[in-house]
């Protein structure tokens, strides 16, 4: 799906400001391809979601209209991950780059998909902190929960699985929901939380 009709084109443009919604053929080349030598088919349109709101806004209509949706984080994969196969709408989440909450005391911080990892450590590192899993690239936090990222560092320290302890989830139909708590999972049940880091944006968007 290389191309959108007019109306579905004002539709989705109208869900977020005009500055963040284009169907530039720089902008749709810049999100074909990773570091990886993989090739995805040209989207039709890039947007940039700034909140869990806009991005529920955007999957609601995306689903109704049957559009190929694939996030994006900082393209840094070497496997491919964020090409998008089917064209369709590609969900850039770089402008979602807040570090809303380190808590040194808990060990714990709340961030938002766009922020580096680099960004992260920089942030946390003024408490003496870390955040281990270490894949090379300056990925987002968001890609590396996508994907499960390790790194040289995981012998040590784990993946990144490991770290996540709670995550907000957009799923494709545009419900929100959210899972796991700030104690570490360990009751019966459903493991949501481990089951969405690893899915390559598969089972949702984590926003």
């Amino acid at each position: 799906m290389e191309s959108l009709t007019t109306y579905q084109i004002q539709s989705l443009s109208g869900l977020v400001d005009s500055d963040r919604f284009s169907t530039g053929r720089s902008n749709r080349e810049l999100h074909i391809h990773d570091i990886s030598p993989h090739r995805g088919v040209l989207p039709a349109a890039i947007v940039w979601p700034i909140s869990t709101e806009e991005i529920a806004d955007i999957l609601q209509y995306t689903y109704r209209q049957n559009i190929p949706v694939t996030p994006w984080g900082a393209g840094t994969s070497t496997e491919g991950n964020p090409v998008p196969t089917l064209g369709g709408l590609v969900m850039d989440c770089t402008r979602m780059d807040r570090i809303i909450n380190i808590r040194p005391e808990d060990l714990q911080a709340d961030v938002q998909p766009g922020v580096l990892r680099k960004t992260l450590n920089h942030e946390t590192g003024q408490f003496g902190l870390f955040f281990p899993p270490d894949p090379g690239a300056d990925a987002t936090i968001g890609g590396m929960i996508a994907n499960n990222a390790s790194g040289v560092q995981t012998v040590k320290y784990g993946a990144t699985r490991d770290y996540v302890m709670r995550l907000t989830v957009v799923l494709p139909n545009g419900q929100v929901i959210h899972t796991g708590t700030k104690a570490p999972k360990s009751s019966s049940g459903y493991d949501l939380t481990r089951l969405f880091v690893g899915s390559e944006g598969t089972l949702g968007v984590v926003s």
